[in-house]
């Protein structure tokens, strides 16, 4: 039975890592890849744990003790996904670079162990198989102080499953009932994943104390099997949580100016907060018309929401809210007013002396005639004809 769930642990932490890498460019900053590696590290520990539990390990003996490069690595990237996927403003900093020091510190001091011919890794092997205490001593490094990278590990995870706690607590708002099911969604799926980590933490500094023995592999397989399957179902069925928080903008909202030193919207504890500050919707809003005036998009006859969101990389939920409320306007007669426009600066080039006007409307993006005067009426107030006769004599 537990061999199965591990199993079933390691297929569905890979058709989860698939996923997220898949999906990586629906989510602002691409916080589904922090995901990704943070999964990749669980699935990681639980193919190495299983490795140990099983003494496998001995037919591969370059794996052994590298799991816990992935157990330093595995809270801080859930921590910078939450953090990016709470405030999508938010980019990778240079002090992101100190999340890697433990991880760092532990890859030096085992440097010569892991370099050791495979021969003396078994014998080391089969000694701390013989006193499964010695399994959380790590004493093949350099430093002389015994299971000192248990204690940096499980006192570092600590710290950060504050500083992820405090997130979560202070975005608590997205799990009320006045937001969308979507935000309710990805809110839980967040403490889902943080309370799972629990057990793989606060057990570990009882079991490291006091030597209990029920604090084994084997424990901690059962623990990050359950994880990755939870994990995995979350995600199959609610992929939604993938394309991040969907916005709530208002229409008359003033600009923040006044953010604090992390990017978070000062007071991010007010009910009164939206999931986006004025400052990253306006980031996004210039995302979308740089693109849109840049490279053109509009011009295919075919071009919707969906081929936008691909390009921009900002989830359709996320899109046609800020189209619909920043513009006052749905996605096709949004991407019509830059069809106009264009047909008014192919006509200014005189392009309307060699080409019928249908056929400049047809280059400039429209499928039809009908849906071309519609637009340009809206747009214009004019039917394209008068309008070129009072350009005309504008010149």
């Amino acid at each position: 039975m537990a061999k199965l769930l591990v199993e079933a642990g390691l297929i569905l932490g890979i058709v989860v890592i698939i996923l997220l890498l898949y999906y990586r460019k629906r989510s602002i900053n691409n916080s589904n890849v922090l995901l990704a590696v943070s999964v990749i590290c669980l699935t990681y520990m639980l193919f190495n744990n299983h490795l140990n539990n099983s003494r496998e390990m001995v037919n591969y003996p370059f794996f052994y003790r590298t799991g816990n490069i992935a157990g330093f690595l595995l809270i801080p990237f859930l921590y910078l996904y939450s953090r990016n996927t709470f405030y999508p403003g938010i980019r990778w900093r240079k002090t992101d670079w100190l999340f890697f020091l433990p991880a760092l510190f532990y890859i030096i001091d085992l440097l010569p162990f892991f370099l050791e011919d495979p021969a003396y890794k078994i014998a080391v092997m089969r000694a701390n198989y013989s006193d499964p205490s010695r399994n959380f001593r790590v004493e093949e490094g350099w430093v002389p102080l015994k299971g000192i990278h248990y204690i940096i590990m499980y006192f570092w995870s600590i710290a950060l499953m504050i500083l992820q706690s405090r997130l979560i607590y202070r975005n608590r708002q997205m799990a009320r009932e006045n937001e969308s099911s979507m935000n309710r969604a990805l809110f839980w799926f967040i403490v889902t994943l943080t309370t799972f980590h629990i057990p793989l933490i606060f057990p570990g500094i009882f079991g490291l104390l006091f030597h209990l023995k029920w604090y084994s592999p084997g424990y901690l397989g059962f623990v990050m099997s359950a994880h990755l399957i939870i994990t995995a179902f979350f995600i199959l069925f609610s992929p939604k949580i993938l394309y991040g928080f969907y916005p709530h903008i208002e229409a008359d909202q003033e600009p923040v100016a006044d953010t604090t030193e992390n990017n978070e919207p000062v007071g991010g504890t007010s009910d009164t907060k939206a999931a986006f500050s004025s400052f990253e919707v306006q980031m996004m809003i210039n995302k979308i018309e740089d693109h849109m005036t840049g490279s053109m998009p509009y011009l295919n006859k075919q071009y919707n929401i969906h081929s936008l969101s691909d390009e921009v990389g900002i989830p359709v939920y996320q899109l046609s809210p800020i189209i619909n409320q920043h513009y006052q306007s749905n996605f096709n007669a949004w991407v019509n007013t830059y069809r106009v426009n264009h047909f008014i600066e192919l006509c200014k080039k005189q392009k309307r002396d060699v080409l019928t006007l249908a056929a400049i409307a047809e280059e400039s993006g429209f499928n039809n005639r009908s849906t071309f005067i519609s637009a340009f009426k809206k747009v214009t107030g004019s039917t394209p004809g008068n309008y070129l006769k009072e350009l005309s004599k504008a010149s």
